[in-house]
């Protein structure tokens, strides 16, 4: 019997907690060039709720399944990516959950590794609701809701599948918990000493460096180059409704955005894990 590969990385994130930028740095670190590479062909990397990717490896297209039906098919088509021979980067914001068949969506044995981006939840709600054209009350209400989803409409041809998120402390735990190896990544440590946590993900995919990509792709990867290249080219991902994708990129704004009290409701709300990961 075929012994699948162990060559799938989960780039595993809550939303607006920095997923893009890990993806983008690989890109640029990977590509090897002299000049960023375009924020709009980050061909180094896959979104995992794809319905491109899904459709292409899939024997059936996602338009004619329900969502439970898609995450019955999901595993089968991450072992199909799997069968490359090259790495393979998967960003996903799912939680890391099992389908109605008890199947975890996220392979263990065709894992490499599991790169967990946090962020403060703070930070979150402040980005989210810019990204997603919400107020902060709604956001803070979504981060704990334990039944959150992202594209749940099923009549719509979204380019994404459903993703199920769960509140954002379960979402923090379901990937935690992870048996795979796994290598957490603040976005608080990538804005502080960026040189040194970029190194820190290499090293635990690759075993080694390239000093000299690193510190390139870490330039062509700097916020203000995104932002730049936005506004030159927009970006592909960046929703309708939002008027930028990389809007500050900044630890702290919460506390120019938010009232005392919707800080409190998420300091209240998100308590446990806030404080496992030093954020209060």
């Amino acid at each position: 019997m075929r012994v699948p590969k162990r060559n799938i990385v989960w780039l595993a994130s809550y939303p607006k907690s920095g997923n893009t930028w890990v993806r983008i740095f690989l890109a640029n670190y990977l590509s090897d060039k002299n000049e960023p590479i375009d924020i709009n062909k980050i061909d180094s990397s896959i979104i995992s709720s794809a319905r491109g990717v899904f459709d292409t490896h899939s024997a059936v297209l996602a338009s004619d399944l329900t969502p439970d039906e898609i995450d019955i098919i999901r595993p089968k088509v991450y072992r199909e990516l799997a069968k490359e021979e090259q790495i393979t980067y998967i960003k996903t914001h799912d939680a890391n959950h099992k389908n109605i068949k008890g199947e975890p969506l996220f392979v263990e044995e065709i894992t490499l590794g599991v790169i967990h981006i946090v962020r403060n939840p703070l930070d979150v709600a402040v980005s989210y609701a810019h990204h997603f054209h919400k107020t902060i009350e709604e956001t803070i209400s979504i981060l704990n809701n334990s039944a959150n989803v992202l594209s749940p409409n099923i009549k719509s041809l979204n380019k994404q599948l459903r993703q199920k998120l769960f509140s954002w402390s379960e979402h923090y735990e379901s990937w935690a918990k992870t048996k795979s190896p796994y290598l957490l990544v603040k976005y608080e440590d990538l804005k502080k000493d960026t040189y040194q946590t970029f190194e820190k993900i290499l090293l635990f995919v690759y075993g080694e460096i390239n000093e000299d990509r690193l510190k390139r792709a870490i330039e062509f990867s700097d916020f203000s180059n995104l932002q730049h290249q936005e506004k030159e080219t927009g970006f592909k991902e960046k929703p309708t409704k939002a008027e930028h994708f990389f809007r500050k990129g900044i630890i702290g704004s919460w506390k120019e955005e938010m009232t005392k009290k919707q800080t409190q409701q998420i300091i209240k709300d998100h308590k446990k894990v806030m404080t496992d990961l030093n954020y209060l």
